[in-house]
């Protein structure tokens, strides 16, 4: 059929609309397809951890039986997990395969459910989902030492309770062994997930919150000492005649020291040695709930503290306004406090290290093959009080340490506070907090009927210490 020029011209016009408006609704459905999946897999869950662990779900069932686990070593560059095969997890040897069980938890998925805990999990992305060119997932260097995680697990010996100990000069954490009512091993994940047995996935050192006991006469000596440097005080601001109970003004509640001992005339050092819980409630009456909450704060209890890559650390405190009988007992480690045994080994390390809390850290660096993924920079998290205080506390401290048998003969300079703590459901907790020239400390075990408990663990502990850090 013929058609002159106009028509051939509309013909022409109409072809080119109908290829525009095919070219736009073909790029409009691959922009919804796009988005649809952006949405859905890339946005959705970095705002949903319901939707993140689907996607994980999705993703490890389609890598799970080429993926090879990405190594993790401590230190010292020493294997505490490795050696996985494609389409099996890094395993480790023993002792490692219990002493690190509760750090290193574990990442699997099974019946489309994605069940993930501690250090595993948490690096999950690097360790299985970030593969090189063999199919083998990045490698974590941490901060621990094997012998020293090894040794404080040993020393644990099936106790319900954690060892915790801190680098003093850059936070590192050397050591974070747990035992919660069940032997977990890190190479049978079942031995933890399927527990039935009521808080044994607790890793003891990062999640239980209890009363800190006389741990907690640290944190009021500094408050004390600083009001003394503040209004210009002389040392008879220290002095006290203990007669073995205290009765705080306005308060039908008496304190009474350990076996109702009275001690007479005591100052600070001898009421640190003796752990006497009505000086000590008296000098916190005496400071007042105003400095020593300010205090508090500045070791930052009722913070949350982050431990990249593996938890946050909660704490808390209450002092009623005008309530005497709260102060009284929050001054020598009972009232409403709570606070985790890591949280009191960084008090150490800060007044180790001349009242600088540091950034406290477990996971060194990442690497996939020689390319750096993440790398830890040291910092400062907070300075809690001021070097000269510190210092009279070291010596006091000292004096304390030597009483449970850490004299410096043996085991060089030591600094030291046992405490016990009564807490719900008739729990009895004790703890050793201390450090010595280069590492920080905190022993803590449930269920112990009396800080001397550990006196012959700190020992061990403080020569394992020593001897790690004269091999370095």
């Amino acid at each position: 059929m013929w058609m002159n020029n106009d028509e051939h011209h509309q013909m022409n016009k109409l072809s080119r609309q109908r290829i525009r408006i095919v070219e736009v609704c073909s790029i409009v459905c691959c922009l919804l397809f796009v988005g649809f999946f952006s949405g859905k897999y890339l946005i959705s869950p970095a705002f949903s951890s319901q939707k993140q662990g689907t996607k994980n779900t999705i993703t490890y069932n389609a890598i799970q039986n080429y993926v090879v686990e990405g190594d993790i070593l401590d230190r010292n560059g020493s294997a505490i997990m490795a050696n996985a095969s494609e389409g099996s997890s890094a395993y480790a040897n023993y002792p490692e395969n219990e002493s690190y069980a509760y750090l290193l938890g574990y990442y699997s998925v099974n019946s489309g459910k994605e069940n993930t805990y501690g250090l595993r999990g948490n690096l999950k992305n690097y360790s299985l989902f970030h593969l090189d060119s063999s199919n083998k997932g990045a490698t974590v260097q941490l901060t621990t030492d094997n012998t020293l995680q090894d040794t404080a697990y040993d020393l644990l010996n099936g106790q319900e309770g954690s060892i915790t100990v801190i680098d003093n000069q850059t936070g590192a954490m050397l050591a974070l062994a747990s035992h919660s009512t069940i032997t977990y091993d890190v190479n049978d994940i079942n031995s933890l997930l399927l527990s039935d047995v009521e808080g044994s996935q607790y890793r003891r050192g990062t999640f239980e919150n209890d009363p800190p006991g006389s741990t907690f006469k640290i944190i009021t000596a500094a408050s004390a000492l600083e009001k003394q440097k503040q209004d210009g005080f002389d040392d008879s601001f220290f002095n006290y005649y203990d007669t073995g109970t205290y009765l705080p003004e306005g308060s039908d509640w008496t304190i009474t020291n350990y076996q109702s001992t009275a001690y007479g005339d005591v100052d600070l050092e001898t009421a640190m040695n003796k752990s006497i819980n009505c000086y000590f409630a008296d000098l916190g009456i005496r400071i007042g709930s105003e400095q020593l909450t300010s205090t508090m704060r500045e070791f930052l209890i009722g913070k949350d503290i982050e431990i990249p890559f593996l938890t946050t650390l909660h704490s808390s405190y209450q002092i009623s306004e005008n309530a005497n009988d709260e102060l009284a007992q929050t001054s020598f480690g009972q009232g409403n406090t709570q606070i985790t045994p890591v949280h009191l080994a960084m008090i150490a390390q800060a007044i180790a290290n001349d009242g600088i809390m540091m950034k406290p850290y477990v996971v060194s660096s990442i690497y996939s093959g020689s390319t750096p993924l993440y790398k830890h920079l040291n910092g400062k998290l907070t300075k809690t009080t001021d070097a000269d205080i510190c210092d009279k506390l070291k010596n006091i401290l000292h004096t304390t340490a030597e009483g449970y048998g850490l004299d410096e003969y043996s085991y060089g300079m030591v600094y030291a506070k046992t405490g016990t703590a009564e807490c719900a459901n008739d729990r009895i907790h004790t703890y050793m907090v201390g450090f010595t020239e280069n590492a920080s400390f905190c022993i803590s075990l449930n269920n112990s009927d009396h800080s001397y408990n550990l006196y012959p663990i700190a020992q061990r502990l403080v020569s394992t210490i020593n001897a790690v850090y004269n091999n370095n």
